[in-house]
């Protein structure tokens, strides 16, 4: 699979009839039988699904992403920004490692953590009113709607934003494809991230699947407790027990499972056909370096999870939360402010 990306995705590739069909065509021919799989364990079995999916690929998409972001961005930004960001993120790890050590509580932690990125939306607004008045809009509206968050509820605000980060690889796609790969891509992209979800949270699939006697929501396959500890991951105590919110929670478990493959195996894809732009702030190993620290990370931190599962996932929480909320200002200057584009 990583290879026929390779090749569908590099200019004038050659080889196979697979490899000389334009890229979005090859990852149509790809995405088909894993995206239905994945919408149907999704459906039938959340719990397992969210659990063994975070536990397994959880800490390898963070590594993924955040490599990706810096080779793509991270000379870009400016040496100033880049110190203001920094020291924004940091103060992130911060708060979370004083939750996870219990001297801090969450109510309190939260807005705090809704405050620093709302800092880090407004950070970025110089370079994005020196690019137009659309630019300088965008970035008003987000840092607004950000504000708003803050004072009306920080815990809907992260969860709201915890849902849409599913979403940034379409932000990454559109602003690393060609232009005549970015609109079919995009297309499928929107098909498979917004339109499939969607279906999913009407509970028709799930409803199919109730028919078939293959549905079982509270099923897992590592020892996670029941699925009323999890669900709070994407959906609000208060709307626990409404019926739709089982079926919410299966639309986002399957965009979290179609971001993870995205960041691991098409990303470094991109990085890999125009590598010789890419160099970033940290001297990265090669690829296949690379993705053997991953698997031995990851399987690291699934063991942990298996030992227990709430403290890992606290853990894994500071890892992403950095991968998180760093997107917020870089994906801000890359799709409005030219920052992929910028010279080095």
């Amino acid at each position: 699979m990583a290879q026929l990306l390779k090749n569908s995705f590099a200019p004038g590739a050659h080889g196979s009839s697979v490899g000389r069909l334009p890229g979005w065509q090859v990852l149509a021919m790809l995405a088909v039988p894993f995206v239905v799989a994945t919408m149907l364990v999704s459906v039938s079995f959340p719990l397992a699904t969210y659990t063994l999916s975070l536990a397994v690929f959880g800490l390898a998409h963070v590594m993924s992403e955040l490599r990706y972001i810096d080779l793509k961005y991270g000379r870009r930004i400016g040496h100033h920004l880049r110190w203001a960001i920094g020291a924004l993120l940091v103060s992130v790890v911060s708060l979370r490692v004083l939750q996870l050590l219990g001297w801090m509580s969450a109510d309190v932690g939260r807005p705090l953590e809704v405050g620093i990125v709302v800092v880090l939306s407004l950070s970025v607004m110089p370079k994005l009113m020196r690019h137009g008045i659309f630019a300088a809009s965008v970035g008003i509206t987000v840092s607004g709607l950000l504000i708003a968050g803050l004072v009306l509820s920080p815990i809907h605000t992260l969860l709201i934003l915890a849902i849409l980060h599913n979403l940034t690889p379409l932000a990454f796609l559109a602003d690393a494809l060609p232009r005549e790969q970015r609109t079919p891509v995009l297309g499928m992209g929107a098909l498979i991230f917004i339109a499939v979800p969607i279906f999913i949270a009407t509970g028709i699939p799930f409803r199919w699947m109730m028919q078939f006697g293959i549905a079982s929501p509270e099923a897992s396959i590592l020892p996670v407790g029941p699925l009323a500890a999890h669900i709070g991951a994407y959906i609000h105590p208060v709307f626990h027990e409404a019926r739709w919110a089982l079926y919410a929670f299966s639309a986002v478990v399957f965009t979290q499972c179609m971001h993870y493959a995205v960041v691991i195996h098409i990303l470094p894809r991109l990085l890999e056909r125009d590598a010789h732009t890419h160099r970033g702030l940290f001297s990265w190993p090669d690829e296949r370096r690379f993705v053997f620290l991953m698997i031995v990370a990851s399987s690291i931190l699934f063991g942990f999870f298996v030992w227990s599962f709430g403290t890992a996932r606290a853990v894994y929480g500071i890892a992403a939360a950095v991968h998180a909320w760093v997107e917020v200002p870089i994906l801000m200057l890359a799709l409005f402010a030219g920052l992929s584009m910028a010279e080095r």
